[in-house]
């Protein structure tokens, strides 16, 4: 049987209750809205009551009560965005005491574990269960100009060097979420 809380689905086994009752919550910072899909997405691939939360605009609630939090980002311009870096920073004792996955969208997949590396504390990334790469989508719709030219550079210079065009990795979210759930 189905149940939507929060609009997200949370499953029950007839056998032994609720799958996963733990409380999670999905921190993320966005600048074009690929983060937000993607920590949607994940929400609806988690069991139990998750909130979805986008620390650039969203006000933040005491992140003691749950037992999950996921922190995530998207990088641009080699950085991930100073606010979710202060939040990790200011909250650092509890973010330590809790359940921690870390994923970023980034482009360039190969520079993942460096990205990682500059993104987080090195006591986040010791202590997460478990680190994702969702991939990445270039919105170049809703750039101002300044970003759109560099971004076409960039692009023009990934083909050159035969790299494949930035794309999501769904699996990787389906992957985050399954050890999330303790699959």
């Amino acid at each position: 049987m189905d149940v939507t809380v929060n609009n997200y689905k949370i499953t029950q086994n007839n056998e032994k209750g609720w799958v996963n009752a733990m409380k999670t919550i999905i921190l993320f910072s966005t600048t074009y809205g690929c983060t937000k899909a993607c920590a949607d997405k994940l929400a609806s691939q988690i069991n139990g009551e998750v909130s979805v939360v986008n620390v650039m605009t969203d006000p933040i609630a005491s992140i003691a009560a749950f037992d999950n939090i996921v922190l995530g980002g998207s990088i641009y311009m080699g950085q991930l965005q100073k606010k979710l870096k202060t939040f990790c920073t200011e909250n650092i004792n509890v973010l330590l005491k809790k359940r921690i996955a870390l994923f970023l969208c980034c482009g360039l997949s190969e520079n993942f574990e460096q990205s990682m590396h500059n993104a987080f504390p090195e006591q986040l990334l010791n202590r997460a269960v478990a680190k994702e790469c969702f991939g990445g989508e270039l919105h170049t719709s809703k750039m101002n100009l300044v970003h759109k030219m560099l971004t076409g550079m960039m692009t023009k210079v990934a083909a050159k060097e035969k790299k494949p065009p930035a794309s999501l990795q769904p699996e990787n979210i389906a992957k985050l979420a399954k050890i999330i759930n303790g699959e």
